[in-house]
């Protein structure tokens, strides 16, 4: 399955979000609930564009700056709609509340609501230069301590490890992937647009049958927003590249 995450057309609102991704005939989209913005958790208004675009909701996931007040909210959105599993942000190096609930809640509630609550790989950003800016932040320790990933590939560019190695090292705790690529001081750009060995990743996921949502996630300034025209062959070219090495 080859998804898009909503944050991709960002500046527009749901229902375009929806015909975008109906019209470039990707299998699902993913919801990201964004401040202040009521479509992106108005459940009722998100399963009629899914009914209305026959297009499913993969996933619910989250802006950054999150607690754990806004993350029960995402799986309270995602058991709404029966999306089956929610991607939250890290917590920042300093949020031991919300460490201490994902740590010790979530077991819980993929148990009692069968919803996967999955974490985010974090960017290599630091506080000052010195301290990292988000826990779990080396490769081992998100490994050893949860269970979920959401493994986003734009965000491993910078780290000591390259793409494939972090692959191998998180491949049994991955549940979902954000696909896009990365150079310098840009994320999340096209796939050709990029320093990361996607060829070679995608190769590599094929050869392992790793069965699991593929998601889309540009920068949208990157896919080019501001021209469906544009906006929608980028995502035809997107989709020929996954084909072509997803074999």
């Amino acid at each position: 399955m080859l998804a898009i995450t909503s944050d991709s057309f960002a500046g527009y609102g749901m229902d375009r979000a929806f015909a975008f991704a109906s019209e470039a005939g990707l299998d699902g989209i993913e919801v990201v609930i964004r401040h202040g913005e009521f479509d992106t958790h108005n459940a009722g208004y998100l399963l009629e564009l899914s009914k209305r675009y026959k297009l499913p909701i993969v996933a619910i996931s989250t802006q950054l700056s999150l607690n754990v007040a806004k993350a029960a909210r995402a799986v309270d959105l995602a058991a709404a709609i029966g999306a089956p599993i929610v991607n939250l942000t890290p917590p920042d190096i300093f949020d031991f509340n919300y460490r201490k609930w994902l740590k010790e809640e979530m077991p819980t509630i993929r148990r009692k609501k069968k919803i996967t609550v999955a974490v985010v790989n974090p960017p290599v950003k630091t506080i000052f230069g010195i301290l990292p800016q988000y826990a779990f932040g080396d490769v081992y320790q998100l490994r050893d301590n949860l269970e979920d990933i959401a493994f986003d590939v734009s965000n491993t560019l910078g780290r000591s490890e390259p793409l494939l190695e972090i692959y191998s090292i998180l491949k049994k705790n991955i549940r979902y992937i954000y696909l896009s690529n990365a150079k310098g001081g840009k994320d999340h750009t096209l796939f050709l647009d990029g320093n990361l060995p996607l060829e070679s990743f995608l190769t590599r996921l094929a050869k392992d049958k790793f069965d699991t949502t593929l998601t889309l996630k540009f920068n949208p300034k990157s896919l080019g927003v501001e021209n469906a025209d544009k906006l929608l062959n980028n995502l035809s070219l997107a989709k020929k590249f996954v084909a072509k090495y997803l074999k």
